[in-house]
């Protein structure tokens, strides 16, 4: 019902394995990252569901186009859940309530496009300051 995705580019020469293992560690604020396949993974997100809103979190980790680059794309969706469909049908019926319930999951829905951007734009920068410290090293 309520989405949005994040992507950011990250700069760094690390294989496929290492950078998987770094995006699920800078990911990992959100919940527990498990990659799918080649690109895919899924974060479960369960700290930031409620008993009125279900939380999907996937994403993709691909190569650039240049050699060294990567792009990190994050998904999000944010739903009504069952309680939440109850609630807003019986708040219909009886009174307008039932329509303000279904603010309760946009409200969860900005909350995790926060913590999706924080989380994406972190996961870039640790990626590339550990790249950075090593060239120095």
């Amino acid at each position: 019902m309520f989405s949005g995705e994040e992507s950011t580019r990250i700069e760094s020469d690390l294989p496929r394995e290492e950078m998987e293992d770094a995006v699920a560690d800078a990911l990992s604020t959100l919940g527990h990252v498990e990659f799918l396949g080649r690109t895919g993974f899924e974060i479960r997100a369960r700290r930031l569901e409620s008993a009125f809103a279900n939380v999907i979190i996937n994403g993709e980790l691909t190569k650039g186009r240049k050699s060294g680059q990567w792009t990190l794309t994050v998904t999000y969706q944010v739903n009504p859940s069952a309680l939440c469909w109850a609630i807003a049908i019986l708040g219909f019926l009886f009174l307008l309530i039932g329509l303000l319930i279904l603010l309760v999951p946009l409200g969860t829905k900005n909350n995790v496009q926060k913590m999706v951007a924080r989380a994406v734009r972190a996961a870039r920068n640790d990626i590339e300051d550990e790249i950075d410290d090593r060239r120095e090293g």
